[in-house]
């Protein structure tokens, strides 16, 4: 077969992910397991590259490259680069890329901070009860009450020809989960185990929320096996960036860093919704963001004056934000808006943005990493719950909903983690809509009777 990548089976994308750091970080900038293995010849002719050799024989430096240092060995290596063999001291050649560098073997980290990229490596399995099997203090809701589990955690994803990867810890005493994409014919289907980024399983829970009231992990795995052939599983309908970069070895495409961005944690959204919370003194009601372009005053030519206050809401419940806000700038009558309708379209046109209207807390798994999670390996630390991570919550009534919606649209090329979760998200409405569509047909179980809009309506009033 060959190398032959598994994938996170929720968003498409590899666990293999490398990141060349730049000339003013540190080593532990750089990600994966030799991301300059390939990088000699498409960066021969970069004069923005530079290539910092590392001799095995010569201390580790504590600081970063610095660019001087740099600048003086990269010359002469590019200079003679046609001509350069492999180092019979064992030494390496490290890239350090420039803003302009397109290499495809890692993403440049002038293009992606490596605070963006935590978790993009990480992997964790669902996987099917035994039946012997029994629950442990650190288990949640969901392993309890069903049929699946959650494997502990990895940050090395083997090709499928080679081994499954180990994780950490073993819980329920899997450490060895047959994490695979496709369910191949040789072997049962109870013994495959689903392999997903933790982050992406936290929004297609928060996807289940949205559509049912309620976190359906079983229809998940009962979605898999259905459609678990190469076929299916290739023909899936992914972001076009997801389906250019996989190759038999994960395309790091510049201008698609995104897709490794961690949709959970992102630089930058916290102080945007910091900014969105409303002082006590201003008017809680409407929004404070006052467009600049707008008549001077209601002219009797405008259609909209004639209409009554519910009917001019009616309509801007069925438009978009963009449609809202240009006319905003057309017609004094929308000048003044409730935040509540601006709060309805978030939750209508951007349900990504779950802030917004849940407050369900970050899982450990999500907000941890095999790394951190190596401390416990050599010490007697007893199972016990694992600790959640809180979200920010919004406030219906103490939020301006249209400075948020604003400032997310003039930040959105800097929130790659948003833009990533938006992406996510996508993917999974499309598993929820086949899950519907298979219930539909009887080939998937049906859930339990939930009150849907009592659940929703809890939630956002929380949040």
């Amino acid at each position: 077969m060959g190398y032959s990548e598994v994938l996170c089976h929720i968003c498409g994308v590899s666990f293999n992910i490398n990141r060349f750091r730049t000339i003013n970080e540190p080593r532990s900038a750089t990600l994966g397991d030799d991301p300059n293995e390939y990088a000699l010849e498409q960066c021969a002719e970069r004069e923005t590259c530079f290539f910092f050799y590392r001799n095995p024989y010569d201390p580790e430096p504590t600081g970063d490259v610095g660019p001087e240092f740099a600048a003086s060995s990269s010359k002469k290596f590019l200079e003679s680069v046609q001509s350069i063999e492999p180092d019979v001291d064992g030494g390496a050649w490290e890239h350090i890329p420039g803003p302009d560098c397109a290499n495809e073997t890692a993403y440049n980290g002038n293009n992606i901070s490596v605070e963006a990229m935590r978790g993009c490596k990480v992997l964790q399995c669902l996987v099917r009860k035994p039946k012997d099997w029994q629950p442990e203090p650190d288990d949640e809701p969901f392993e309890i009450s069903g049929t699946l589990f959650l494997s502990g955690l990895s940050d090395n994803m083997p090709s499928r020809d080679m081994s499954y990867p180990e994780v950490f810890p073993e819980r329920h005493g899997e450490m060895h989960p047959a994490a695979e994409n496709c369910m191949w014919e040789s072997e049962p289907f109870q013994e495959y185990a689903m392999p997903f980024h933790p982050t992406c399983f936290e929004i297609f829970k928060r996807a289940s929320i949205h559509r049912y009231g309620a976190i359906d992990v079983e229809c998940l795995m009962q979605w898999w096996k259905l459609e678990s052939d190469y076929d299916d599983v290739f023909d899936f309908p992914r972001d076009p960036a997801v389906k250019m970069a996989q190759e038999q070895w994960w395309q790091h495409n510049q201008g698609d860093e995104y897709l490794v961005a961690n949709p959970c944690f992102v630089p930058g959204l916290e102080s945007i919704l910091s900014s969105s919370q409303v002082l006590e003194k201003a008017d809680k009601d409407y929004s404070r963001l006052t467009p600049t372009a707008i008549l001077p005053k209601t002219t009797p030519m405008d259609p909209f004056s004639r209409l009554p206050p519910e009917i001019r809401l009616s309509i801007l419940s069925l438009l978009d934000f963009k449609d809202v806000a240009n006319l905003r700038l057309t017609s004094r009558i929308f000048l003044q808006l409730p935040k509540s309708l601006f709060h309805q379209l978030i939750i209508s046109n951007t349900p990504w943005l779950y802030e917004a209207w849940s407050n369900l807390p970050l899982s450990f798994w999500a907000a941890t990493t095999p790394a951190e999670l190596e401390l416990e390996r050599n010490l007697e630390v007893p199972r016990m719950p694992r600790p959640t991570t809180s979200v920010t919550s919004l406030d219906l009534a103490k939020t301006d909903w249209f400075h948020l919606q604003t400032e997310i649209s003039r930040n959105w090329q800097k929130l790659l983690g948003l833009q990533n979760r938006r992406r996510i998200w996508k993917d999974c409405e499309e598993i929820l809509d086949r899950v519907d569509s298979y219930r539909k047909l009887g080939k998937i179980e049906p859930r339990p009777t939930v009150d849907i809009n009592s659940r929703k309506a809890r939630a956002w009033q929380d949040g």
